[in-house]
């Protein structure tokens, strides 16, 4: 029996393994989904943010200058996507046996992630991506909770 792993973002395959079992019993990777939905979730609403999307190899576009002037008199020491903590605290997670959600709650939030055609002013900063790191991190779950029920079985 083979398993597909397969995660997107924004329907496009971000990453996507073939795990072969033994064992049709070995289908329920809930653990594994929750686990690592909630590690996505940490990094993103975390570091992400921390770095104003710099973990990623870039920092996000920087303010215009007339609304960074606003923001500093209004909502002094907040960064980039941080007037309010709304966006920051919006990600939630879902999950189930065979699949796991990471998505922000903020009406807003995907105008700033889309991968659509820019027709705005306002600049592509991506907050959720998985990078090399974070599959990594993904398969290593997988993998661990695989091993977990092999040794039961």
């Amino acid at each position: 029996m083979a398993f597909e792993l397969k995660w997107e973002v924004e329907g496009v395959t971000e990453l996507s393994r073939r795990l072969n079992f033994l064992d049709s019993e070995l289908k329920d990777f809930t653990p594994a989904f929750r686990k690592s939905a909630s590690q996505l979730k940490s990094f993103v609403s975390g570091e992400v943010f921390d770095s104003e999307g710099a973990v990623y190899g870039a920092k996000w576009a920087p303010l215009n200058p007339a609304y960074e002037a606003f923001k500093q008199s209004k909502y002094p020491g907040k960064g980039i996507l941080e007037r309010t903590g709304k966006m920051r605290k919006s990600f939630k997670t879902q999950h189930s046996a065979d699949f796991a959600v990471v998505y922000n709650g903020a009406k807003y939030f995907g105008y700033h992630q889309s991968r659509a055609a820019r027709n705005t002013r306002l600049p592509r900063r991506v907050m959720l991506k998985l990078d090399g790191p974070r599959k990594e991190m993904i398969v290593k779950i997988f993998q661990a909770e695989f091993f977990k029920k092999v040794k039961k079985a």
